[in-house]
This record gives structure tokens, C-alpha cells and sequence, in this order.
């Protein structure tokens, strides 16, 4: 191959008009004539002087264009001898034809397309209807900056560095312990405490630690969108288990060869809103025992019941130490935090914090801390109370509007707690085309998940959120849900008859 200069390489593709500085044109004109072998391994290159006085460009210019060339390895210098072109194989890394570049990329593992397929969550976080979403505008932000800016700087520089224990800050273990305790009937201590950046990480927790690949588990269907994918992604695979208007039924269920985990949300199902009551809590704890189950408590907004005092949590019925208890901080003070939590049974307890340090490397230690200091002054408590009364009067009114706008067109469900309603719908309205409808009226509807291999329930149900929307705006939106609803319902235009073409 004969030897191209580079003088004449640069001058005619260098361009003064460019927004790219010409020291990064050189670099990258030389690091393509490189690879490519226009530039051939062995050349000598002329010095940074001469090549400048060529170009009439400054030598810094050339010479830090080459520094960078060399430090990566597309050239050599040899003392005394020069600059010269590195050797980079026998063949040049030339770009493949599309045709070959389509047969030959490189795409995701089964388990992949899973993970990264699919709904990502609602884009939308406040305003009518989103699911699931707590009011930050009302979250005393004035007090949790003061508690924030007491644990800030470098008179707490302890709190800037890794957790050395897996589980999180003790303190705030101590606070949350506390709270369970009294609020929840949950039945622990600080060590069994393990703090989370959200409940996805503990799904994902507890299906590393708790089965193995190949496993299966049962989740109630309908239920959260995130529970499969996090649970396909380690390897489990997920299994629908029935709901009726007990929550979940494990007798009604098909559980699989190699059943290792249950997810279910007792004191408020998602998203149906039921409460499974006192019988069918000990059926399931019982059926755990004689399956050798774990069951996934996932108590994700019991803080919200309008009706009476919080359903007391399975975790405090269970004797054999097989219910994980989740909780979150989402709903209780603002989604953005990624705090949560879990109650481990003891005698996994020290796995599971020694399993966070391991794959998580947890950190965010003043945000613990300003936490625990939240709790333990009343203010976490004091916001519940105040939010409790607030989405209270919001669903009351939710209820009355879609009541007095809507009618028997939905039927809601009777739970009185939590962030949203389930609504079922009339035959004649398909809730795929309500979404649709409702999105062009600028309000957004969830639609309940249900599982591939779902075989009971109603799955013609939206769920409608008021947590993100102030009581002022509810009226007006369901006036636009109401139109929605309304023109999902209607017939579809028949449609105009083809003319028969008249013969030649």
C-alpha cells in the first residue's frame, strides 16, 4: 500500500468553518486513516513543526492533537526518531455493508427483551387520573430542607461514604421498627429492618436471595405492572394466582412444580382495591407452611384507610417466619425519595444485609438520616394524619362526581383507601378504547395488569388515581372523563357499502 502523506490527508479535510476545534478534526481524521489503513502501520509522521508550517496551523494545535493519539495508541514515539503510525492489525476495520451489519448485530437475551420490553411506568405524575401518585405540593419541603441541612457537610462526613452496614442507617431502622410496630402490627426489630431504594429493589432482593433460577412465582393478577418483569429478569418464572373479592385464593390457584414465592398485597389489593379477610389470611399462611412457601407482603398504601382504623399486616399473624413484609415511603411523603423497606424473618435478616452490600453498595446516609429525624419528631405522623384527611375528601368527591356524571356505567370498588378506585365497566365500553379516548381529553387512566395466563376476573376495568389531583380539578375532569366514557360507549359508524364494479 503506498504510504499517503498526511499533510495532504489534512488539508483537505480540515475545515476552519467547523464548530469542532481543528485539534479534534486532526485527531479524528488521523485516528480514522488509522484504523482504516489509509495511514499505513510503520509510516513515519512528519514533526508537529513541520506539519504546522504545512497547514499554517499553531504546532500546540498538532502536538496536542498527537498527544492524545499516542496516549491511545493509534501512534508511537520513538525518542530520536519521530512520530510513526502504530500497528493495528492485518486487516482494516471498515464498516460493514447494511446488509451485513443487520445479519450480524447484536441483540438482547430472552430474559432482555423481557426486562426492557414493555411499559416503563406512566410518563405522567400529577393531574387526573394517574394512578398511585402522592400530592408532593403538600409535603412540608420547609422542615425536611432544615433536617437535610443538619446531616450536609463536613461535620458529618461519615454520612457521605458507603454504608458499612448493608441494611442502612440504624437509626432509622429503629424509627421504622417503632412505627410498624404501633401502626401496622408488625412484629420486629431494628435488625430485621432492611432499607431499599424502592420496592422494585426489593422484589428484586428478595427473588435473588430467596429462589433460585428456574423457580416459580405466584402473583396476583391483576397487579403491579413492574412485579413480572423484575421477577423474569432474575431468572423466576411468574404464575397467575386467582382474586376474587377475598383478594387472593391459593386453594383457586394452579401453583406450579417449584413454587418458591407469593406476592400479594392483603390490606388493599392492587389494583382492585379488596381486603382479604381474617380466614383467608391464616388459609394462606397455612398453605405456605404445607408448600414450603415464601409469601411477599407488599403493604404499599395501608397507611391511607378512610373507613376505620389500618388493617392490621399479615407479617403479625405469621408464627413460621415465612412472610416478607414490604412498605415504601412513596406514597407517605413524595415518590422522588426511592426509599422503602423491608421486614425480614431473623434468621435471614444478615443475609439480606450483607446481600445489599454486596450488589447494591448502598449509600444516601443523610437522606436516612434526616429521615429517622423526621420520624422520631412527629412530623412523619403528622403528615399522614393531615394527607389521610385530604385523599379522604378527594375519593369522597371522586365517588359523588363519577356518581352524579356517570352513573351506573362504572362500578366502583368499595374500599374506602389508598391513592385510587378501580372502576369496572359496562359491557358495551372497552376499556383499552376509554385510555384512548381519555388521553385526547388530556386525563390518564391506568389499565389493571393482568397476567398472560389469566383465566378468571373482569379484565374491562380502569383504575383512576386522585392522589395527584387537587379536590378543585376533580369535577372538571370527570366531566372529561365523561365524555370520554361516552364516546368509547357509542357505536362505531357502519360502514358505507363498496360499489360493485359494472362488468367491461
Amino acid at each position: 500500500m503506498k504510504e499517503v502523506l498526511l499533510s495532504d490527508l489534512l488539508a483537505g479535510a480540515l475545515s476552519r468553518e467547523s464548530e469542532l476545534p481543528l485539534q479534534r478534526q486532526i485527531y479524528e481524521i488521523v485516528r480514522r486513516g488509522v484504523l482504516d489503513h489509509t495511514l499505513v502501520a510503520g509510516q513515519r509522521l512528519p514533526s508537529s513543526r513541520a506539519l504546522a508550517e504545512e497547514l499554517g496551523i499553531s504546532r500546540i494545535t498538532i502536538s496536542l492533537a498527537y498527544d492524545r493519539l499516542i496516549a491511545e495508541s493509534y501512534l508511537t514515539a520513538r525518542e530520536g526518531s519521530g512520530t510513526f503510525v502504530e500497528h493495528t492489525g492485518e486487516r482494516p476495520l471498515a464498516a460493514p455493508s447494511p446488509e451485513t451489519a443487520a445479519r450480524q448485530r447484536l441483540g438482547l437475551s430472552t430474559r432482555g427483551e423481557v426486562t426492557g420490553g414493555g411499559t416503563g411506568g406512566l410518563g405522567q405524575h400529577t393531574g387526573a387520573f394517574v394512578p398511585g401518585i402522592a400530592d408532593a405540593t403538600l409535603f412540608p419541603f420547609h422542615v425536611w430542607k432544615r433536617l437535610l441541612s443538619r446531616h450536609l457537610g463536613k461535620s458529618n462526613l461519615a454520612l457521605a461514604g458507603y454504608s458499612k452496614d448493608g441494611a442502612g442507617f440504624v437509626p432509622l431502622r429503629e424509627a421504622i421498627a417503632n412505627y410498624l410496630r404501633i401502626s401496622r402490627s408488625v412484629v420486629c426489630q431494628p435488625e430485621q429492618v432492611i432499607l431499599t431504594a424502592g420496592t422494585h429493589q426489593s422484589i428484586d432482593l428478595c427473588a435473588r436471595l430467596l429462589a433460585d433460577t428456574g423457580d416459580a412465582a405466584l402473583v396476583e393478577s391483576p397487579c403491579h405492572w413492574a412485579f413480572p418483569p423484575l421477577l423474569t429478569a432474575a431468572g423466576i418464572r411468574v404464575q397467575p394466582a386467582h382474586v376474587d373479592e377475598g383478594g387472593l385464593n391459593l386453594s383457586a390457584s394452579k401453583v406450579p412444580k417449584r413454587a418458591r414465592l407469593v406476592i400479594s398485597s392483603p390490606s388493599h389489593q392492587y389494583p382492585t382495591g379488596v381486603v382479604m379477610p381474617l380466614a383467608r389470611r391464616l388459609e394462606l399462611l397455612q398453605a405456605a407452611r404445607a408448600s414450603g412457601l415464601w409469601i411477599i407482603e407488599d403493604d404499599y398504601d395501608s397507611e391511607f384507610r378512610y373507613d376505620g382504623a389500618p388493617i392490621p399486616s399479615l407479617q403479625g399473624l405469621d408464627t413460621d417466619g415465612r412472610v416478607i413484609y414490604m412498605g415504601t415511603f412513596s406514597k407517605t411523603m413524595f415518590a422522588g425519595l426511592r426509599m422503602s423497606y423491608m421486614v425480614v424473618p431473623e434468621h435471614i435478616a444478615h443475609a439480606f444485609s450483607n446481600a445489599c452490600a454486596r450488589i447494591y453498595r448502598p449509600g444516601h446516609l443523610h437522606l436516612q438520616a434526616a429521615l429517622a429525624d423526621f420520624m422520631n419528631d412527629g412530623h412523619f405522623s403528622q403528615n399522614i394524619k393531615r394527607m389521610r384527611l385530604e385523599y379522604a375528601e378527594r375519593q369522597r368527591l371522586l365517588r359523588e362526581e363519577l356518581l352524579r356524571q356517570v352513573g351506573p356505567m362504572v362500578e366502583l370498588s368499595q374500599a374506602r383507601a389508598g391513592l385510587h378506585v378501580y372502576a369496572r365497566l359496562s359491557p358495551q365500553v372497552s376499556a383499552s378504547q376509554l385510555v384512548a379516548h381519555a388521553q385526547a381529553e388530556n386525563i390518564v387512566l391506568g389499565l389493571p395488569h393482568f397476567l398472560p395466563d389469566h383465566a378468571q376476573g373482569d379484565r374491562n376495568a380502569v383504575v383512576l388515581g386522585y392522589g395527584g389531583v387537587p379536590g378543585s380539578q376533580i369535577p372538571a375532569g370527570v366531566e372529561r372523563f365523561a365524555r370520554a366514557l361516552d364516546r368509547a360507549s357509542s357505536p362505531a359508524p357502519a360502514a358505507r357499502p363498496r360499489r360493485r364494479r359494472a362488468a367491461a
